[in-house]
């Protein structure tokens, strides 16, 4: 009988053990891997996109008639690096298309609820337009007053997809069904682009403030000041001011911005409408008419664009884009551009 005891008592022993130690295995295993999570979480997120255009070009004129052409390019060819770690964001934005270059390359600091600092290259904030994606913009091409006087080509002679460098605050206020009623965005940059230094003694200011009073509506202002290197006899300063609304549902969409702005002594001014409506299924048709004067002092500088187009996701992070123009310059002359365009992102 006792020796059926030890041996009883030995099995439970054995068994509690073998328990226990599978116990603080299994403890061990949970360990690494939630370390390993953690580790996961803190690697950058990849993703970008690859744009594939093609351009005819066609001018009415008989005595242009030799400047009809056509193209295929690769327009864009990005990489995106995402992450974040404690109350912090970063992101690292290359373009691969042409000259290889940085885009975006900063660190958000989400300091409050209603405040973020955010420091490095990225979107300068002025207008409602330049914020939008390659894959979220109606048309193929950014409107004209965006271009030429948001930085992408602009008559300041910046080139560069409308981003600086510079130190921003950013932030919203009084929630309405979750999304912030008043959002603003300021910041001081350089004034020279992507991936350069300053090139006057002067630091540039942006900003833009929004009011969202009604579901699916959107009023902004923007104000922009900063200044050019110095030429002889001349302003050396570059204003903008401008204004905008939005309206978009499930269906609908209307958009339009007017911008007024000063380049050295050249004053400039233009407008942009858009419209579209999504038809069915990822099929999405628009209109767009563009005005800009480039030069007020001067009677033929003015170019006016109206657009016809239609884009058509049948896939996720497939979007087919059509675009016609119809063109028209100040000194009355007129030019067809067709331009196609293949978007995929990853």
């Amino acid at each position: 009988m006792k020796a059926y005891f030890y041996r009883i008592t030995t099995l439970t022993c054995i068994g509690l053990l073998m328990i226990n130690t599978g116990t603080k295995a299994q403890d061990a295993l949970e360990k690494r891997v939630d370390a390993l999570e953690k580790i996961v979480k803190r690697l950058p997120t990849i993703s970008g996109l690859i744009n594939l255009r093609y351009q005819d070009l066609y001018y009415q004129e008989s005595a242009l008639r030799s400047g009809n052409w056509n193209t295929f390019d690769i327009r864009r060819a990005r990489l995106d690096f995402k992450g974040n770690f404690s109350a912090f964001d970063y992101r690292l934005q290359l373009e691969l298309a042409g000259s290889p270059k940085v885009l975006d390359a900063y660190l958000v600091w989400k300091a409050l609820p209603c405040l973020n600092v955010q420091a490095g290259e990225f979107k300068v904030p002025f207008s409602l337009e330049n914020p939008y994606s390659p894959t979220a913009l109606e048309t193929i091409d950014n409107s004209l007053i965006i271009s030429r006087m948001v930085g992408y080509n602009d008559f300041a002679g910046v080139n560069a997809n409308g981003r600086d460098i510079g130190l921003a605050v950013n932030g919203g206020f009084l929630e309405r069904n979750g999304s912030p009623v008043i959002t603003y965005n300021i910041g001081i940059f350089n004034g020279s682009g992507i991936n350069t230094t300053d090139n006057n003694k002067a630091k540039d200011f942006s900003g833009i403030l929004t009011v969202n009073p009604l579901n699916g509506v959107t009023l902004s202002g923007s104000y922009y000041h900063g200044a050019l290197p110095p030429q002889a006899g001349d302003s050396y300063r570059r204003r903008r001011v401008g204004f905008g609304a939005r309206y978009a549902d499930d269906r609908w969409l209307f958009r339009g911005e007017y911008i007024a702005g000063k380049t050295r002594s050249q004053r400039s001014e233009g407008y942009y409408l858009v419209g579209a409506y999504n038809i069915c299924n990822g099929l999405q048709a628009l209109l767009k008419h563009e005005y800009l004067k480039q030069n007020m002092d001067v009677d033929n500088s003015g170019l006016a664009y109206y657009t016809i187009g239609g884009n058509y996701s049948p896939v996720k992070n497939l979007r087919l884009m059509l675009n016609y123009s119809y063109r028209v310059t100040g000194d009355a002359t007129e030019t067809l551009y067709l331009s196609a365009q293949i978007m995929v992102s990853f």
